[in-house]
């Protein structure tokens, strides 16, 4: 069952510091299959997450933002980079 949207708002406001670690989900044991529709896969992610702005990465507890953009993260990093090397 997907959450709804009162529960994912109170999901994001959930303080990093305050989370139970015992809780999470360590982002290395979800298995997403990339051959699904992407509605199919991302509602694997959340069955499997519980809360879709928090993992544990080993030792290391990691909180996402997500952005209502259709640029991906491969092109947020290519634009990142080419300001770097001064290419833009």
């Amino acid at each position: 069952m997907l959450p709804t949207a009162e529960e994912l708002q109170n999901m994001k406001a959930v303080d990093i510091r305050q989370a139970d670690r015992s809780a999470l989900k360590d982002i290395s044991e979800i298995q997403i299959n990339q051959n699904e529709p992407v509605e199919s896969r991302m509602k694997s992610y959340l069955e499997q997450v519980q809360n879709p702005f928090l993992v544990k990465s080993g030792e290391y507890i990691l909180k996402f933002q997500y952005a209502d953009s259709d640029k991906t993260l491969e092109d947020c990093m290519m634009e990142y980079v080419s300001k770097k090397i001064g290419l833009k």
